[in-house]
């Protein structure tokens, strides 16, 4: 069981931090288009996004952290189609910059409006929508599924019809 990555498949911490921040990012997402849907829900809804944001941002810089400094990317499935391996990569960057920025957005709107208070100890909530870093944090929200679903509709090309095992990379390992 090893904690770094190998040439052809990551390591644990790797996989581990793929995962957390998978399923993270996933019910950011799901958490805010509830949020931006249904007004009624914010007062609920929000500290939990707004800590899970947090978890987001932190294993994100985490996970930037041990590329840099611990561990390194195996190689690319497909050597050979450094169109394809240029593009992973740009979606990868795509995420973890739309992800950061997201959090400093979130973190800045909660700033500039004031609004910790009411949101951990009730009370009514600001409109978020008249400060310049939620109109960011929400149009950034679509750009971030629009990667995701291109991250994961990638993961399934290659693992449903190129079949070349590449899901097998980012599995736990023992």
């Amino acid at each position: 069981m090893s904690l770094k990555s190998t040439a052809h498949r990551y390591g644990n911490m790797a996989v581990a931090i793929h995962w957390l921040s998978a399923l993270a990012v996933i019910l950011m997402l799901v958490s805010g288009l509830a949020m931006g849907n249904n007004d009624d829900l914010v007062p609920r809804v929000l500290p939990f996004h707004l800590i899970l944001g947090i978890v987001v941002g932190v294993l994100t810089l985490f996970r930037v952290l041990w590329w840099l400094v611990f561990d390194k990317h195996p190689e690319p499935a497909d050597p050979a189609n450094s169109l394809q391996n240029r593009l992973a990569q740009v979606v990868h960057l795509g995420l973890y910059v739309a992800i950061l920025v997201m959090v400093a957005s979130g973190i800045a709107t909660v700033a500039l409006t004031g609004a910790a208070p009411a949101i951990f100890g009730g009370g009514a909530l600001p409109d978020f929508e008249d400060v310049a870093p939620f109109i960011t944090h929400s149009l950034l929200s679509r750009l971030l599924i629009v990667l995701a679903i291109g991250h994961i509709g990638a993961a399934l090309f290659h693992q449903f019809v190129r079949r070349d095992g590449l899901i097998r990379r980012m599995m736990p390992s023992r």
